[in-house]
């Protein structure tokens, strides 16, 4: 997964994981002082495989995501 910040794609704050068990982490700072600007989380361009989330990865537990946008003054 990649962060887009107004279409271009921030190569610094591209995650993935080793297998199709294995959790995703990702820590960025994204600054931009453009009012209006769109922030997007996608699957790379280059990928070619999707990127498949399953509810219970490796056992009973449901899955969660957790997306936290701070603005900073």
């Amino acid at each position: 997964m990649v962060l887009t910040l107004n279409g271009a794609t921030l190569p610094y704050t591209l995650v993935g994981r080793a297998t199709g068990t294995s959790q995703i982490v990702g820590i960025a700072i994204v600054e931009t002082t453009s009012i209006n600007s769109i922030l997007t989380v996608r699957n790379p361009a280059d990928n070619a495989m999707a990127l498949t989330i399953t509810p219970n990865v490796s056992g009973t537990q449901a899955v969660s995501a957790h997306l936290v946008i701070t603005q900073l003054q």
